[in-house]
């Protein structure tokens, strides 16, 4: 499967179906910033709320920077599979503010 980086905008945001659910990526040019999960919520809503004010401090750093990140999706038909999927995703990418909060 290939998954297409999008520029975190909301325009692109907008895009995504509000009736999937699945692990996102928001992404640095070069490297992962942030692995997150929508299970409660569709990944549309997740994004957004990231993009108008993420409860991961280091994330808005990054957002309000001048570095233009991008993001991914991966809907999940089941959600039982989603905590795996994230899970695995982390260990793939080692996202920046993922790995900082896990040391704190």
């Amino acid at each position: 499967m290939t998954i297409l980086k999008k520029r975190l905008n909301w325009a692109n945001i907008s895009r995504v179906p509000d009736d999937e659910f699945g692990v996102y990526a928001i992404w640095a040019p070069r490297r992962c910033v942030y692995v997150g999960q929508a299970k409660r919520q569709s990944l549309r809503k997740r994004l957004k709320d990231h993009l108008h004010k993420s409860h991961n401090e280091e994330l808005n750093v990054w957002i309000r920077s001048s570095v233009e990140l991008s993001f991914t999706v991966e809907p999940v038909e089941n959600k039982e599979g989603i905590d795996r999927l994230e899970r695995l995703r982390i260990s793939q990418y080692s996202p920046l503010t993922n790995i900082m909060l896990n040391n704190t």
